[in-house]
């Protein structure tokens, strides 16, 4: 690497160069340039199809590009461990029905070192969750 592009990586969260990612039937996501500075916001906003979500997987090592590089905080994403300044929360809710409550909250402790009980277990009550219940009988509005 030259020294401007690693210079530009340490002052950017996100670097993207010709980012692609290409299915059995077709690319999600090709030629994708762009470069969030450290410290700012973006938002994705697109079409359904657009690549949106095949982006920010790309920026968590969750899926691997088919062409081109990402950089996160100056590092290229690879999946195999997480990267706690790094989060990424999906459109679906990964829960399991036959969970209960506090099972879905165990294992969401044993995933994430930086778990904060107290902070779970205000918004269990505060949305009148019942600890015990099974995920699958929730209604949507309390699985979120």
């Amino acid at each position: 690497m030259t020294g401007d592009r690693t210079n530009a990586d340490e002052q950017s969260a996100i670097r993207a160069e010709r980012l692609g990612k290409h299915y059995r039937r077709g690319w999600a996501l090709r030629d994708c340039s762009l470069t969030v500075p450290a410290g700012r916001m973006a938002g994705l906003v697109g079409p359904n199809g657009a690549g949106k979500s095949t982006f920010l997987g790309l920026l968590t090592g969750l899926l691997a590009p088919s062409e081109g590089q990402v950089r996160v905080c100056g590092t290229t994403p690879s999946g195999r461990r997480p990267d706690h300044r790094v989060s990424f929360l999906s459109q679906a809710k990964p829960l399991y029905p036959q969970f209960t409550v506090e099972d879905q909250l165990r294992f969401g402790r044993s995933a994430n070192p930086e778990w904060d009980q107290a902070h779970a277990e205000h918004y269990l009550a505060r949305g009148r969750v019942p600890a015990g219940a099974r995920i699958g009988t929730l209604s949507g509005g309390q699985r979120t």
